[in-house]
């Protein structure tokens, strides 16, 4: 009988026990979370009667702080390096943290 030791790892074990994101990156990672979830509240609440959709809002407000971040000299301090760190994350994590809970709002309103 084979141990769990023995059989295959499905995913892959960093060989390093150290992190590669000190824990100056983890605070901006998480503020720069918040802040979006703050942005998304105000658009929604701000274009409440409008008839424009509050995600269209917040696309433009994304391209408009990432157009300041990387297309200018004016560097956003923490949200910048928000936006850049959040820049590099998994795709494939990004679609399993954030698709159940889309696929959830669209099915409820739907």
């Amino acid at each position: 009988m084979k141990s769990v030791a023995e059989g295959p790892i499905p995913f892959k074990i960093p060989e390093s026990s150290s992190s590669s994101i000190d824990g100056d990156d983890q605070v901006v990672a998480v503020l720069f979370f918040g802040l979006c979830l703050v942005f998304g509240i105000a658009s929604r609440h701000i274009l409440r009667g409008a008839k424009v959709p509050y995600t269209v809002a917040l696309l433009v407000l994304g391209i408009a702080l990432g157009s300041l971040e990387y297309g200018t000299n004016h560097h956003l301090g923490k949200i910048g390096a928000g936006i850049r760190l959040w820049a590099n994350i998994n795709p494939d994590l990004l679609l399993a943290v954030f698709l159940p809970a889309l696929t959830m709002v669209v099915r409820k309103s739907g």
